[in-house]
C-alpha cells in the first residue's frame, strides 16, 4: 500500500481559484478528491515539443489550447464522458460534472502532462486517464471498464467535445479509421470570429474500437431545451448522426463493450488539432490501437521524468522533495505556456519568463534549450528591450535580463558548449553581436543601475550571476569582488518578506511545507526575488524557489569548472540523499549533520577520498561516484 501525505493548505493564502486539499503518492503524483477546487499541481497538461495543452479541473472542466489559441470552450462546460448501461437505462460520467452524481468513490490524480480520474458508480469502476503527447498536437484519452457486479454488463461509452469553431463546419466520420474529422468548408468565407478555428486546420477524433454511432450537432445531442447534464442522446441509443455541414459543431463517439463478472475492457481516444485531413490520418492512425494509447501515456511520463532528472532528493520533508524532483520544472513550464497561449497581450514585465522556464531543464534538454536561448536573446534585441526608453517595444528590468546571462551559463556549464557564445545575434539598430556580448552588455547595465539602487537582494543576485560568469570571462572577476564588498555591508533583511506580499503561488507552498517557513530560506528566497517580488509572475516566482532550493539550500551549483557543493541544511534537517546528473557522470551525495562538534567546518569526501575545497571533480567516465559531506 502507497504511503501518502496529506496536504490542506491552511491560512489565507489569497488565491481567486481555491486549492484543493490532496495528498502526494510515493511517485509525487497529486490526489485529489475535492469539488469545486483547483489543483495546485498539474492542472495543466502540456508536452515538450508541442504547443498543445489541456487545462483541467477536478471535476472535469477545462479546455484544450494550441498556439494561443482555444480549441473547445473555456467559458463553459465542453468536454464530457458518459457511461450508461443498456439494460436498465441509467448514465453517470467518468467525473463529476456535468451530470452532478456523486460516486461512491472518486479521485483524480495529477501527473506531470496527465491525470487521471478514479470512480465507482452503479458497481462500475472507471479510470480515465487524459494525457497530452509529446511532440504531437493532440491529447489521449485510456479508459479501462471493471464489473464489481454480480451479473454481466453492457454498456455505452460516449465523449462529448463542443470545438470553438466557426460558425459552419463540416464534419466527416470515417468509419475504416474510426474518425471524426471537421474542418471550414472548402469555399467558406477568409473572415472568421476570431475565437474560431483559424485557417484550414482541421480537428479530429478518434477512437480505438468502432464506433457504434456518432454526433456532430450539438441540439441533436442535449435535445430541446435540455443540458449536457440530461442530454437526449444518451437517452436514446438510436440516435445518431450524417455527415454534412453543421452551425453548431460538437464531436461525440460512442461505444459498446460487454464485461462478464469481473470483466475487464479497455480502450482509447484522440482529440486533436492538424494542418490537414492527411496529417490527421496519420496521427489518428498511428494512435489506433489501445497498447499505441497506452504507450504515449508512458512516453508522456517518462519524458518529463526524464527532464527532471538532474536534480533528486530523499530528506525528511516528502513535499521539499516532490517539489524539487518533479513538480518546479513541470510546474515552471506549465506556467510559461499557459502565459504564452494566453489571449491577452504578453505583459512587458514578464518577456524574460519564456527563458526562465527551462532553466530547471537544462542540464537534461540541452537540444531544447540551446535554440530557445538563441530565439530569445534575437527576440529581446530585435525588440529593443535592451535600452528602455519611450521607442521600445517592450521594457524589461535589467534585473529581469539577468536571465539571459543565467541561462547562457548554464547552458555552458551543464553542457561544455562554448560555442553557443560564439553565435550571432542581430541588434534592432546597430551591426549583430556575438551571443557572449549580448550578455557583459547586461552585466554592465544591471551594474550601472547599481549605482542609484542599493537594494540587497539584488545586489546578491547579481553578485551571484556575476560570480558564475566570471568563470567563463575572467575580466568579471573583479565586479564580482565589488559587489561581494557590497554585500558584506551592515543592511538588515528583518521582515523583509513581510513588508512585501509573496507571490500568491509562494504563498501557497508556504503553507503546506515546513521548509518555507524557514528563516534561512525565506531571506535567500528574498534575495533571489529582489525589490519587484509585489508584481513577479508564477514562472519567475517558481523559478526563484528551484533555485533558492537547490543552489543555495542544497547548496548544489554547476560551474563551468564542474559542481560547486555548499549546502546550508534546514535547522530541522539531520541528513538527505542527492544525486546529481552532470555532463554524463552520476554522483550519489549523502548530507549528514555534524551534531557532535558544533561549528566545525564542513567536509567532503568522494570515492573515499578527501577532498580541499567545495568543488566536486569531474570524472567523464559516466560512472556513479559516492560523496560524502559532513556539514558544519
Amino acid at each position: 500500500m502507497e504511503e501518502n501525505m496529506i496536504i490542506r493548505p491552511h491560512g489565507a493564502t489569497d488565491q481567486h481559484v481555491p486549492y484543493a486539499a490532496g495528498r502526494f503518492t510515493k511517485r509525487d503524483a497529486f490526489a485529489v478528491n475535492q469539488i469545486g477546487a483547483a489543483s495546485p499541481f498539474g492542472g495543466l497538461l502540456c508536452s515538450v515539443g508541442s504547443d498543445y495543452s489541456v487545462e483541467l479541473l477536478p471535476d472535469g472542466s477545462g479546455c484544450s489550447r494550441f498556439g494561443g489559441r482555444e480549441l473547445t470552450h473555456s467559458s463553459r462546460l465542453s468536454k464530457a464522458w458518459y457511461i450508461r448501461d443498456k439494460v436498465s437505462g441509467e448514465y453517470w460520467t467518468c467525473f463529476f460534472s456535468p451530470t452532478g452524481k456523486r460516486s461512491n468513490e472518486y479521485e483524480v490524480v495529477y501527473e506531470p502532462g496527465q491525470a487521471s480520474v478514479f470512480s465507482l458508480k452503479n458497481k462500475i469502476a472507471s479510470t480515465l486517464t487524459i494525457a497530452t503527447v509529446p511532440g504531437l498536437p493532440c491529447e489521449v484519452w485510456r479508459i479501462s471498464l471493471e464489473n464489481r457486479s454480480a451479473t454481466p454488463r453492457v454498456l455505452e461509452f460516449t465523449t462529448y467535445i463542443e470545438p470553438r469553431a466557426a460558425a459552419t463546419m463540416e464534419a466527416v466520420f470515417r468509419r475504416s479509421d474510426n474518425v471524426l474529422l471537421m474542418r471550414r468548408p472548402l469555399g467558406a468565407p477568409e473572415i472568421i470570429p476570431d475565437e474560431a478555428l483559424a485557417d484550414d486546420l482541421v480537428l479530429f477524433h478518434s477512437c480505438t474500437l468502432s464506433a457504434a454511432r456518432y454526433c456532430i450537432e450539438k441540439s441533436d445531442f442535449t435535445g430541446d431545451r435540455r443540458s449536457l447534464a440530461t442530454p437526449a442522446y444518451i437517452e436514446d441509443c438510436e440516435k445518431t448522426s450524417e455527415d454534412g455541414c453543421v452551425r453548431d459543431l460538437v464531436a461525440a463517439l460512442t461505444v459498446e463493450v460487454e464485461l462478464p463478472v469481473e470483466g475487464e475492457a479497455e480502450f482509447g481516444f484522440t482529440f486533436g488539432v492538424a494542418p490537414n485531413p492527411e496529417s490527421a490520418l496519420r496521427i489518428t492512425q498511428a494512435l489506433s490501437k489501445p497498447d499505441a494509447v497506452r504507450d504515449a501515456i508512458e512516453v508522456s511520463r517518462k519524458c518529463w521524468q526524464e527532464l527532471s532528472n538532474t536534480v533528486q532528493v530523499q530528506s525528511s520533508d516528502r513535499v521539499f522533495d516532490a517539489l524539487v524532483n518533479t513538480w518546479l520544472p513541470y510546474e515552471v513550464y506549465a506556467s510559461w505556456i499557459r502565459q504564452r497561449n494566453a489571449p491577452a497581450n504578453l505583459d512587458p514585465a514578464q518577456v524574460a519568463d519564456i527563458l526562465r522556464c527551462l532553466h530547471p531543464i537544462t542540464g537534461a534538454a540541452a537540444h531544447i534549450v540551446r535554440p530557445a536561448l538563441l530565439s530569445f536573446a534575437a527576440g529581446l534585441s530585435l525588440l529593443g528591450s535592451y535600452s528602455p526608453d519611450d521607442k521600445s517595444i517592450v521594457s524589461i528590468p535589467p534585473t529581469e535580463l539577468l536571465w539571459l546571462v543565467i541561462s547562457a551559463g548554464r547552458y555552458v556549464a551543464e553542457t561544455g558548449d562554448s560555442s553557443i557564445l560564439a553565435e550571432s545575434i542581430a541588434l534592432k539598430d546597430g551591426p549583430a553581436m556575438p551571443l557572449q556580448e549580448h550578455c557583459e552588455r547586461v552585466l554592465r547595465m544591471a551594474l550601472n543601475a547599481k549605482s542609484t539602487d542599493s537594494n540587497f537582494g539584488d545586489d546578491r543576485l547579481l553578485a551571484e550571476t556575476i560570480r558564475m560568469w566570471s568563470l567563463i570571462r575572467q575580466d568579471f572577476a573583479e565586479h564580482a569582488k565589488m559587489l561581494e564588498t557590497l554585500q558584506r555591508r551592515n543592511l538588515t533583511r528583518e521582515d523583509r518578506l513581510e513588508k512585501r506580499m509573496l507571490p500568491r503561488r509562494l504563498k501557497y507552498l508556504q503553507s503546506i511545507t515546513p521548509v518555507m517557513a524557514d528563516k534561512a530560506v525565506l531571506d535567500d528566497l528574498s534575495d533571489h526575488l529582489g525589490s519587484g517580488s509585489n508584481t513577479i509572475g508564477d514562472v519567475s516566482a517558481l523559478n526563484s524557489l528551484y533555485s533558492v532550493l537547490v543552489e543555495w539550500t542544497l547548496g548544489l551549483s554547476v560551474t563551468s569548472e564542474g559542481l560547486v557543493l555548499d549546502p546550508r541544511l534546514p535547522d530541522s534537517w539531520i541528513e538527505c540523499e542527492m544525486y546529481r546528473q552532470f555532463r554524463g557522470d552520476k554522483y550519489k551525495i549523502l548530507l549528514k549533520r555534524n551534531t557532535v562538534e558544533p561549528g566545525c567546518r564542513s567536509s567532503i569526501v568522494v570515492d573515499g577520498e578527501p577532498m580541499l575545497g567545495n568543488m566536486l571533480p569531474f570524472f567523464g567516465d559516466g560512472e556513479q561516484h559516492i560523496v560524502e559531506v559532513t556539514v558544519g
